[in-house]
């Protein structure tokens, strides 16, 4: 199996989580045994003046149940780690199960050709999960975007808010991540903050903003409101309606920015 990751233009930094997806098919009828071990191995470095060559390591090894197919998870995250600190970008595993043929089960690692059920198997291939986040380098660099909320801002800014999917019964078909800092906005928008273009929502909420400062009809009986002027996609994992396992960027998922409409 291979992975590229693309490091351009990251200042995410330091590997939280990193996870190899793999999917175990399990033939119909099989009365093989109930667990199998499944290794991630990588060519490592070969000993200067040994004859033998490289040798592979172990990366992630995981025992897992043959009784069903199914994903199975196996952690990576210092290769993860060690890739993002060098100059490569592709992390090359290879997938070792022994006994999988004696149990009946089969690692999907790419569709078989001529296959009928190529589309389904194309879905079951391997895919590798990483959650980053800063270096401490980048944690002083970030400059705050908007007004945050710290208890004594009255005036619109964004509240920082985790949303866990298990709380509104989304955990049952969002696979990763569990849950996400959505955040939210709150605040007064008074006519001198609301008429500014910077904490406007658009330059249209700008102008309109102007004719309520001077008491314009139809605008003179309308409150400007706190609401996102900016917001940001966000990866998810999850199951479709076929319990097939998709990745997908959804956006508008997290406000970074509060400003009045």
């Amino acid at each position: 199996m291979k992975f590229d990751i693309s490091k351009e233009g990251s200042t995410l930094s330091v590997v939280e989580q990193a996870n190899v997806w793999l999917f175990l098919k399990v033939a119909k009828g099989s009365r093989g045994k109930g667990k199998v071990s499944v290794q991630l191995l990588q060519q490592g470095k070969a000993d200067p003046g040994s004859t033998d060559g490289p040798q592979e390591l172990v990366v992630s090894e995981k025992t897992v149940d043959t009784r069903r197919s199914g994903w199975h998870t196996l952690p990576v995250p210092r290769m993860v780690q060690t890739l993002l600190d060098g100059d490569n970008s592709l992390l090359s595993l290879r997938v070792s199960c022994p006994l999988c043929a004696e149990a009946g089960a089969m690692p999907i690692l790419v569709p078989a050709e001529g296959s009928k059920g190529k589309e389904r198997e194309q879905s079951h291939r391997p895919f590798l999960m990483v959650v980053l986040k800063p270096g401490e380098e980048h944690q002083h660099r970030r400059s705050k975007r908007g007004l945050e909320c710290d208890g004594k801002i009255r005036v619109c800014c964004k509240r920082q808010f985790y949303v866990n999917f298990k709380d509104i019964g989304w955990s049952d078909w969002i696979i990763a991540p569990s849950g996400y800092h959505a955040n939210y906005c709150e605040g007064d928008c008074p006519s001198h903050v609301a008429s500014i273009t910077g904490s406007a929502l658009s330059f249209h909420s700008t102008v309109i903003n102007h004719y309520r400062m001077r008491g314009y009809s139809p605008f003179n009986n309308i409150k400007s409101c706190c609401v996102p002027t900016r917001l940001r996609a966000m990866s998810m994992l999850y199951y479709n309606e076929e319990q097939k396992i998709i990745k997908k960027d959804i956006q508008n998922m997290i406000v970074e920015e509060c400003g009045c409409s």
